[in-house]
């Protein structure tokens, strides 16, 4: 029995045996049966990548049936050119091979150079002893040689008799003269020319990989500090996957933040290299390596260009690729996104993709209001109940009036959800696609863009709060918000929009603190960088957040006939009609004056929550779920600011009467 040791505790008590804790580091024991069998390792699949997925099957036959007719067609127009350099070798081949042949038999090769030296050095003795090794030698292969040509007389003789087809003869005959060319070309000069000239990147390896991470200076001091898992690095759609472990405390968003330098390392492009955090551990690298630039590489063909393609909000459709060239899917039903980038970064485009999904699903009211003028959308505005584009009074108030329409609507629909609750049509309480589908439900899906929103945000403050709550009601309704913008500060786009927006993109920026506007505080050192595009150059190219995993996404980028294909086609599933009406004209309400208005006579002050719930009962249809906050963040814009206001003795935050009249005041001075 073994003892244990007496503990004290500090007031020199003795510590009974039960009150210890277990050994820090448990007994050693051997692994059973059991724990062998329940060990999860891991396993390789069976199938390659490329040919567990359809679009997989199909890029491959695509690329394989491509590649053999481009062979096929290229070597058949530089037939003349082959059966030139056949006619000029082929003689000299015939030439060196019975040369070759006879030289055998003669037993000149062998000792040839020794019987030389010989001569050289007059020594008459070794030269003689040398050839008639020789010529004992060459009996033998003369009659071997002579065996051979009566074999194959005999063989001809035999085809003759036999009566072999006179194709088989041009066959051999042919075989025999490519022979003698290829025997009779220079070493140099092949006579067949190559198709496909090769990149000048080769196969990416460990030692490539382990140099460029230590000239990087993040901490990696030796190569072999850099740990390969299973199954190392491989081949990954077009181009290659290393994925290796950073030792210690190294984070992948360290070697995230020097891309730049991780490319000039590895001496390829920028956009050829796409370093991301691995699935694993923050100290994990999944290292992709096109075999060539994003830029040269172009896309695969969009599902949605097909000829049949038809899309539902309800379910995942493809509005991307990721740098490995993987289509990426989103569902737009209760989704809301943000797309924001600097000019010149493909903001307009990368939200036509998300419209082009709204288009195709024939139950979608599209509602665009663009507000940079250029008519970006012009080609879907026969499609849409309400378009506008402009900067212009009339624009800017007709995106004002959508999101007043998108609110009153959310309180209806509401309405209508409950009663379908009620049914048991609504178990979740949210839109489902049957009630979409149904005539007169009101509840068909409605597709908001709002491009460039920042101009009508600065025009209307007032709007940004209808965005806002629209963006947070209408998930479940079916109503779907799009906004793109170039800076997404507290002045264009409020932050509480960018909260309670669940898809972010962001595209080409300049620094830290516009990507983090965009994909939200800490994303630039969670490795959420889009700050490495560059405008016009990798235009489309963006980091989203918002999916099951964050990355990078190139927005598809149909040229001008496969668009208009695809607009044309969304018409026709409509039946030429355009879904919904016009937007009622909902009076969008002024917060400042409403909230002028409901102060009580000699009332001085009213607190944030009392002013939000006199707001929702003057009109309930807009104020609908207004909270204390969003009151206080919308009149400070107004330059109202946030003061004690004084009730029952007690002294609350609230706003002022003299802060509200001297913001009127303002407003009616700059009016002027």
């Amino acid at each position: 029995m073994t003892t244990l040791p007496i503990e004290y505790d500090d007031e020199r008590h003795v510590i009974e045996a039960d009150q210890l804790g277990g050994p820090v580091d448990p007994p050693d024991r051997r692994a059973t049966f059991a724990d062998v069998v329940a060990r999860t390792d891991a396993r390789r699949p069976i199938v390659p990548a490329v040919l567990r997925s359809p679009d997989g099957r199909r890029a491959l036959a695509r690329w394989s049936a491509g590649y053999g007719l481009h062979t096929a067609a290229y070597h058949v127009t530089r037939s003349p050119k082959y059966a030139a350099k056949v006619a000029m070798y082929a003689p000299r081949g015939a030439w060196r091979a019975t040369a070759a042949v006879l030289w055998w038999a003669a037993g000149g090769r062998e000792n040839w150079r020794l019987r030389q030296e010989a001569a050289n050095k007059n020594d008459p003795h070794t030269w003689q002893a040398l050839n008639r090794t020789r010529a004992k030698e060459s009996g033998a292969r003369w009659w071997v040689l002579g065996a051979a040509v009566v074999l194959v007389l005999a063989v001809l003789v035999a085809g003759i008799v036999a009566g072999v087809p006179a194709p088989a003869w041009w066959a051999l005959g042919g075989g025999l003269v490519l022979l003698a060319a290829r025997h009779g070309r220079p070493a140099d000069r092949p006579i067949v020319d190559r198709v496909v000239t090769r990149a000048a990147f080769t196969k990416l390896t460990a030692e490539m990989v382990r140099q460029a991470v230590v000239a990087l200076g993040i901490g990696v001091k030796e190569p072999g500090q850099l740990t390969f898992p299973p199954p190392g690095i491989h081949k990954e759609g077009p181009g290659w996957l290393a994925r290796f472990n950073l030792p210690g405390a190294i984070v992948a968003t360290q070697l995230l933040e020097k891309r730049d330098n991780l490319a000039a390392a590895l001496r390829l492009p920028v956009d050829q290299v796409w370093p991301e955090v691995g699935p694993d551990h923050p100290g994990q690298v999944d290292l992709w390596v096109g075999y060539q630039p994003s830029s040269k590489m172009g896309q695969p063909r969009w599902a949605l260009a097909a000829d049949n393609a038809r899309t539902s909000i309800f379910e995942p459709q493809p509005f991307g690729t990721d740098a490995r060239q993987r289509p990426v899917s989103i569902t737009l039903f209760e989704s809301n996104a943000l797309i924001g980038g600097q000019p010149g970064s493909g903001k307009s485009y990368a939200a036509r993709t998300l419209a082009t999904i709204a288009a195709l699903d024939p139950t979608c009211e599209m509602k665009i209001a663009e507000f940079k003028g250029t008519g970006d959308f012009l080609d879907m505005a026969d499609l849409c109940s309400t378009y506008a584009c402009g900067v212009d009074d009339e624009a800017l108030q007709t995106g004002r009036d959508v999101l007043a329409w998108a609110l009153a609507e959310c309180e209806r629909r509401g309405a209508r959800i409950k009663r379908a609750r009620e049914r048991g049509e609504a178990p979740l309480g949210k839109v489902t696609p049957e009630l979409a589908a149904k005539r007169g439900s009101g509840l068909h899906p409605v597709f908001i863009l709002l491009d460039e929103v920042h101009e009508l945000f600065l025009a209307y403050p007032d709007a940004a709060d209808a965005a806002e709550r629209v963006a947070k009601r209408g998930r479940a309704l079916g109503i779907i918000l799009v906004m793109a913008t170039q800076i997404a500060d507290r002045d264009s786009v409020p932050p509480n929009i960018t909260r309670c927006v669940t898809i972010r993109w962001c595209l080409s920026v300049g620094g830290q603190v516009e990507n983090d506007m965009i994909l939200g505080t800490g994303a630039y050192k969670r490795g959420l960088t889009a700050t490495v595009y560059r405008p016009r150059v990798d235009a489309g190219w963006g980091v989203l957040t918002g999916l099951e995993k964050p990355g990078s996404v190139r927005s598809f980028f149909p040229d001008p006939k496969t668009a208009a294909a695809i607009v044309a086609r969304a018409a026709q599933l409509r039946g030429q009609a355009v879904i919904g009406e016009d937007v009622e004209r909902v009076q969008a309400r002024d917060m400042l004056a409403d909230a002028r208005a409901v102060l009580l006579p000699g009332e001085a002050g009213v607190p944030w929550a009392v002013l939000a719930q006199r707001l929702a009962e003057l009109a309930p249809e807009f104020y609908a779920d207004i909270t204390p906050d969003m009151v206080r963040e919308s009149l400070a814009r107004y330059g109202v600011e946030s003061q004690d206001v004084k009730v029952d003795r007690r002294n609350l935050k609230g706003a002022r009467r003299t802060a509200l009249d001297a913001a009127q005041q303002r407003r009616e001075i700059a009016a002027e």
